[in-house]
């Protein structure tokens, strides 16, 4: 089902100032966040779990925030990954998910490693083994990972979409996934064009597109659709000029085609890296509610 303002205008593939202020904003409010993120506190009714270790690739370490409501079972789980270009981010801010637990699903917010640290798919590993340590551990903490969904923004919706792709629908039952990188190939040759923001894909993959296409196909989700795919909720903005909308259109697409349930929501005057507001976030928290749902 797609969801969308009535004649909505196409995001334009040329335009080098407004791309490049785009970027410029949205590289400047990842660097804001970094710099002065703050934990909100824990609410009533919920339990909170931070920097809990679940891996150590090269003995660099990684962490999970873990926000659990307290009810008189196991709850299932929605795995969190940030976005930031793949470069910037941590796990402890702009967790979008974080009011599920009151509907009473737990959230796993994660770290994994950054460009910087390692080339892709190191970041989709680190995805797997907190998914697989949840799996392992999460009763300790409340959680029944066999009802187990991931969610994030941007590069991290990307990370998301990659890991119910690779673990399959019987291990990650939902997808909720916003303004989420799809194509990293048609999303290189729009960069290209605006002669910004390239360098931020070849640093994920360790060189250009044209010398890692395979890895930049591996890398993108539209390559990945199967009727064997979980069940997804898109949800990008109109204005979009980091990722343009079309990407979500495509990929919406591809899903419907290989008849995977599929929903697409629209945001008429949103850009990208927005908050949800209460009826947007309400339709997150159904959509979980039905499919991780005994």
């Amino acid at each position: 089902m797609l969801t969308r303002a009535p004649d909505p205008k196409q995001v334009s593939a040329t335009g080098k100032t407004a791309a490049g202020m785009g970027w410029l904003c949205c590289l400047t409010v990842v660097l804001l966040l970094a710099g002065c993120s703050t934990y909100r506190p824990t609410r009533p009714g919920e339990k909170v779990y931070r920097d809990v270790l679940f891996a150590a690739p090269g003995g660099h370490k990684l962490r999970m925030d873990l926000y659990v409501p307290q009810t008189d079972k196991p709850a299932p789980v929605v795995m969190w990954m940030f976005g930031g270009c793949w470069r910037f981010g941590s796990k402890g801010y702009h967790v979008i998910m974080r009011d599920l637990t009151s509907a009473g699903i737990a959230v796993a917010s994660i770290q994994y490693r950054m460009s910087n640290c390692a080339v892709y798919p190191a970041q989709l590993e680190d995805c797997r083994a907190a998914a697989q340590w949840l799996r392992d551990n999460g009763a300790r903490y409340g959680i029944e990972a066999k009802r187990m969904g991931a969610s994030g923004e941007s590069s991290g919706g990307q990370l998301a979409a990659l890991l119910a792709a690779t673990e399959g629908k019987s291990r990650i039952q939902a997808v909720c996934a916003l303004y989420p990188v799809t194509d990293l190939i048609e999303l290189g040759s729009l960069y290209e064009k605006r002669s910004v923001g390239l360098n931020l894909i070849e640093k994920l993959l360790g060189g250009s597109i044209e010398k890692k296409t395979e890895l930049a196909a591996d890398a993108s989700p539209v390559f990945h659709i199967r009727p064997s795919l979980p069940p997804f909720l898109i949800i990008h903005g109109e204005r979009d000029r980091i990722i343009p909308v079309e990407h979500s259109e495509w990929f919406f697409q591809a899903l419907e085609e290989a008849r995977v349930e599929a929903q697409l929501i629209v945001v008429p005057d949103k850009g990208h890296w927005f908050r949800l507001n209460n009826e947007q976030f309400a339709e997150v928290s159904r959509f979980f509610q039905v499919h991780l749902a005994r």
